[in-house]
């Protein structure tokens, strides 16, 4: 049997929402599962995550086939684009085909979510969209929230790995309560300015004390691109993910801002490209 799944990039946290928000954009890999191929290969490079996907569907149930896995790179691994959370996706939803789908999408996000250590990818890889996400005893609670119909995503990504448990470790330990405050009311503003498509709110919405200030001293040349980003007329930058990737929302002059982020990065030291995209409500499936 041969499968082919189809899965989304995502950018999380977009700003202050750590670990809680993420949003599937219209970028996407492709995996490839054929059975009764198994060389060994796949505990090696990115195919091992796809195979963790299919494994974990097969927990508790039985043994997976011997396969051969491939994948086309079409999202950037380690740029903060949500590659390991599209990789592991895939293999979750090939290993669910192989059992006649004997799992739904709220047991899959689950097996995905204790893969990741976290839903901010998986649940928008899953199932598509804005995903406001929290976890309670071991659930998660996910609802997709509202965005506006002409928002565009420019996301430049550097040409420099930035691995997301490496970066954690730079991040704080404790926070003031004015710290949290501060973030837990952006998150708020956040998801309200988003459904009313109050684009004056998101550069203040998309404000964090959490992540972005850390991971700004491992990659100085984000302020500067987001700075860009923002003169080039988006409405707001952050940070996607744990980086390295730089994110940009806007409804106007796409081109013009990613020129200039584009620029701002190679004036700091840092090459990459920069790709105009748009949020998808289409998660991870099952080419046919």
């Amino acid at each position: 049997m041969k499968l082919t799944v189809r899965a989304p990039a995502t950018s999380a946290n977009l700003g202050p929402g750590f670990d809680c928000l993420g949003l599937a954009v219209d970028i996407w890999g492709t995996a490839t599962v054929e059975t009764g191929r198994g060389d060994g290969s796949i505990e090696k490079g990115v195919t091992r995550l796809i195979w963790q996907g299919i494994q974990a569907a097969f927990d508790h149930i039985g043994e997976p086939p011997k396969v051969s896995i491939t994948w086309d790179n079409g999202i950037p691994i380690a740029r903060g684009l949500g590659a390991s959370a599209a990789l592991r996706a895939a293999g979750l939803l090939a290993g669910n085909a192989l059992l006649d789908n004997v799992h739904d999408v709220e047991e899959l996000l689950g097996l995905g979510t204790r893969l990741e250590g976290f839903p901010d990818n998986m649940a928008p890889c899953l199932l598509g969209g804005f995903q406001v996400n929290a976890r309670s005893n071991g659930a998660v609670l996910h609802l997709q929230a509202p965005l506006p119909p002409d928002l565009e995503v420019v996301v430049f990504v550097p040409d420099f790995e930035m691995p997301t448990q490496e970066s954690r470790r730079k991040l704080p330990k404790h926070l003031s309560r004015e710290d949290a405050v501060f973030n837990a009311s952006r998150v708020g503003l956040l998801v309200a300015a988003l459904n009313a498509g109050r684009y004056d709110l998101l550069d203040e919405a998309t404000r964090d004390r959490i992540h972005q200030p850390a991971r700004g001293e491992i990659f100085p040349g984000l302020n500067p691109i987001m700075a860009a980003a923002k003169q080039g007329g988006a409405a707001a930058s952050y940070l996607s993910g744990g980086g390295s990737t730089v994110a940009a929302f806007t409804n106007q002059n796409a081109e013009r801002v990613a020129r200039l982020m584009t620029q701002a990065s190679i004036a700091a030291g840092f090459s990459g490209r920069s790709i105009i995209t748009r949020p998808t409500t289409e998660g991870a499936q099952l080419a046919h």
